[in-house]
């Protein structure tokens, strides 16, 4: 039985193209089928898109060649994902459309307009949902490699070679156990101190007894930053000057 024309399926894709890259540029800033190409992208949304949340998180810092080539490196990461949850989509509405058209050549009716877009609502609705979680996921690791990159800076300017780091935690009822583990003191409430050389620089895997510079989790809210010397924490978790030759992450360790 025959089922969805090559003109068809060539329609489909198009068709799945253009809505997949509106989808993409709504929640990353990011069109994969544009990739290439010289393009304006005009948006009245501020902060939009992973590259402004890479530089926010360098403070505003200009980036330069290398960290660039790095924020290039991440997007292009970004756009991999993006890629393959398109290309399943495509596969998923055309094998079920043309599931559709070989049906109702059997049946000898005509394929329904509404039964088409029906397949089309509820692909586009599993490919936002998993679109969002790459989102997600990239906006943690593009908004703390931002970080990574800031204190990189501040530990050369400070004449350090391996600059303590801590994670600001969101405290609150979704507050993640393995976040706590890693990122907070026994007290529950002071940071956790590392030298920036005991990071992961992946994706971390629970029961590891290290973080990862990039999060710990999809939509880990902890944020990496930068301790300098002399500074600590006070009985509340709060960042606090102590001495010119205190440590923190000496005094956490002993």
């Amino acid at each position: 039985m025959f089922g969805l024309s090559s003109s068809g399926k060539e329609q489909v894709s198009a068709l799945i193209e253009e809505m997949f890259d509106k989808l993409a540029l709504e929640l990353i800033g990011a069109t994969p089928s544009i990739k290439g190409r010289k393009a304006f992208i005009i948006s009245s949304r501020k902060n939009f898109g992973l590259p402004e949340l890479f530089v926010q998180a360098m403070a505003n810092k200009p980036p330069n060649s290398l960290e660039s080539d790095a924020m290039k490196g991440f997007l292009e990461s970004a756009t991999g994902y993006i890629d393959s949850l398109k290309a399943k989509t495509m596969a998923n509405v055309t094998e079920q459309i043309d599931a559709l058209a070989r049906e109702s050549k059997a049946k000898n009716v005509k394929v329904e307009k509404e039964d088409v877009d029906a397949i089309f609502r509820e692909q586009m609705r599993k490919a936002k949902s998993a679109m969002r979680a790459i989102a997600e996921a990239e906006a943690t690791k593009m908004r703390n490699a931002g970080a990574l990159m800031n204190i990189s800076r501040l530990a050369a300017n400070m004449g350090e070679d391996d600059p303590m780091v801590f994670f600001i935690v969101v405290k609150d009822d979704v507050t993640c156990e393995e976040c706590k583990r890693l990122h907070l003191q026994d007290d529950g409430v002071t940071p956790k101190v590392w030298r920036l050389s005991e990071l992961s620089q992946g994706y971390h895997k629970r029961g590891a007894n290290s973080p990862s510079v990039f999060g710990l989790h999809p939509h880990c809210r902890c944020a990496l930053t930068y301790l300098s010397q002399g500074f600590g924490f006070n009985e509340k978790g709060r960042l606090t000057y102590k001495a010119e030759n205190h440590n923190e992450y000496k005094k956490q360790r002993e």
